[in-house]
């Protein structure tokens, strides 16, 4: 990764800013003393003025400078500035880094940086994502997992990489010489965290699991998740249900790759919903889509967990909501 003048590290995932910034620090900082040479701010706290005087100091010893400043989403459009005019002209022997969460691209500070500075993107991924992510961690780590164990961490995991990169660590760490893990191992070492639960919610509504649906609902629920999210959750996994069901009332084989393609999500995933798309018919399926249209209406009129409760109730074949 080269280290251009200005950079800004651009989103939400800790695990990727790290990456970036390690590698904006290798290449900047190429043979010299990053003790020297390297300088970090915190944004509000830190001046936009200060961080542009450090930025436009020369290099101790010759090679060059690396600033960085943390949160710099944080400053007011008013501080903005000392950094706009030094966009302007930046000094070729120092890499200035702004690391922020997001840039407004109405204001003249979010025009200026993203036409001015080499933008690097940490956008956490998309759900479809996550077991690529997994493989490629697995594999720098000297891990051995089949593509069976590749998806169910991500799918015990979630999207969070950096949670995914310690337990890959865990398991490493647990694992022999050869680098080989179990399933087992797996459920023993990874512990379900709040989004693996929401898979399990929907993968017990899928399969019409009462006990598992309800048991999953109260754990979310306790954990304090809001009841409309968790009812987006479930309308989005029987979206994809439907679209499997479509894909078997086509007629003939079902490749799980195509599958995936048509769904926008991994292999692994598509391959599910189409087990559970066996047992609903498109009547059933048209059915549960009225109730989550009452469900929403009910939940956004003061309702609470007893929607959620009746709906899944209703939709395991106990109820009615």
């Amino acid at each position: 990764m080269s280290a251009e003048p200005v950079v800004c590290v651009l989103g939400e995932e800790p695990y990727l800013v790290r990456q970036a910034l390690a590698e904006l620090e290798r290449a900047a900082l190429a043979g010299g003393d990053p003790g020297l040479n390297r300088e970090v701010f915190t944004a509000p706290e830190a001046e936009p003025g200060a961080v542009v005087s450090a930025a436009q100091t020369l290099p101790f010893l010759g090679g060059r400078r690396l600033v960085v400043v943390r949160d710099a989403h944080r400053w007011p459009a008013s501080a903005w500035d000392p950094i706009l005019a030094y966009l302007e002209r930046p000094n070729p022997s120092t890499c200035l880094v702004l690391v922020a969460q997001s840039v407004d691209r109405r204001t003249r500070a979010g025009k200026a940086l993203l036409a001015k500075a080499r933008v690097i993107r940490c956008d956490k991924p998309r759900d479809a994502e996550v077991p690529r992510w997994a493989e490629r961690m697995a594999r720098e780590a000297g891990l051995r997992l089949d593509p069976r164990l590749t998806a169910a961490l991500a799918l015990r995991v979630g999207p969070d990489l950096e949670q995914l990169h310690q337990e890959i660590e865990k398991l490493r760490a647990f694992a022999g010489d050869d680098g080989r893990v179990t399933l087992e191992d797996l459920e023993q070492l990874v512990g379900d965290n709040r989004e693996a639960t929401v898979f399990a919610l929907c993968d017990a509504l899928g399969t019409r699991d009462l006990a598992g649906a309800m048991a999953a609902l109260r754990s979310l629920l306790g954990l304090g998740e809001p009841p409309v999210r968790l009812l987006y959750m479930i309308v989005r996994h029987f979206r994809h249900l439907w679209m499997a069901r479509e894909l078997l009332d086509r007629g003939g084989r079902v490749d799980r790759k195509a599958a995936a393609a048509a769904l926008g999500v991994h292999p692994f995933v598509a391959a599910k919903a189409l087990d559970q798309a066996r047992g609903w018919e498109e009547a059933a399926l048209r059915d549960a889509f009225a109730r989550f249209l009452r469900a929403d209406l009910v939940l956004k009129s003061g309702g609470g967990a007893e929607v959620l409760e009746a709906l899944v109730l209703a939709l395991c074949g106990g109820g009615r909501v």
